[in-house]
């Protein structure tokens, strides 16, 4: 299981930069490069980093948090039926052109770091949601450091490379192994059935007209 240090000593030894160690001059280079790497994919469903919770709505608020730990959801359900997604615009829209609408939530949308929600609930409703977890860079070990080892590594090298080393080799050689690595966690992904989840699952059928 290899760790944040080791990742980070294995930089240095690949990059062989003395320079990159504890207290070198391109120290907080290393780090920042890890911590881009990881952001950089962050945002992708790997089989690793799959998030779900469950959350309450508030009678007379439209939006409501994600649950915690969830970076980005990607299945919103209540009563076992996933709420259709539509772009945060069409919402709006719904909300500004009629009279106001409360009831059962039957559309979502990506607002921010939160849910919005049409109807506007009038009532506590309890809904699943499914998505990508927020894992970010670990103080020791997390599934970046594990599972991504390898992409996290490779992307860190590559930003290195392409930044303050001004290395155009060492960064193809890097951009060549950071594609295998991801190639290789997508098809994992594929495998173990965690291919990125989407929104198909029927909808309540009295949402139709106005989702478009």
């Amino acid at each position: 299981m290899a760790t944040l240090t080791q990742l980070y000593a294995r930089i240095v030894l690949d990059l062989n930069r003395d320079d990159m160690g504890s207290g070198g001059e391109l120290e907080q280079a290393k780090i920042d490069a890890v911590a881009d790497a990881i952001e950089l994919h962050a945002g992708e469903q790997f089989w690793f980093n799959r998030a779900s919770g469950t959350v309450s709505t508030v009678a007379g608020t439209a939006t409501i948090a994600l649950p915690a730990g969830m970076r980005i959801a990607r299945i919103v359900t209540w009563l076992g039926k996933a709420l259709r997604k539509v772009p945060l615009e069409k919402i709006l829209a719904a909300e500004n052109s009629a009279a106001p609408v409360a009831g059962p939530p039957g559309l979502w949308a990506e607002d921010g770091g939160s849910i919005h929600l049409w109807p506007m609930p009038d009532a506590a409703y309890p809904l699943a949601v499914a998505g990508v977890a927020d894992l970010g860079v670990p103080a020791s070990t997390n599934a970046w450091t594990v599972e991504a080892y390898r992409l996290v590594l490779a992307e860190a090298k590559k930003i290195l490379c392409r930044g303050p080393l001004r290395d155009p080799d060492g960064m193809a050689l890097a951009a060549d192994a950071a594609r295998e690595a991801l190639a290789a966690l997508r098809r994992e992904t594929g495998r173990r059935g965690g291919a990125p989840l989407a929104a198909d699952l029927p909808a309540p059928g009295r949402f139709d007209v106005r989702a478009g």
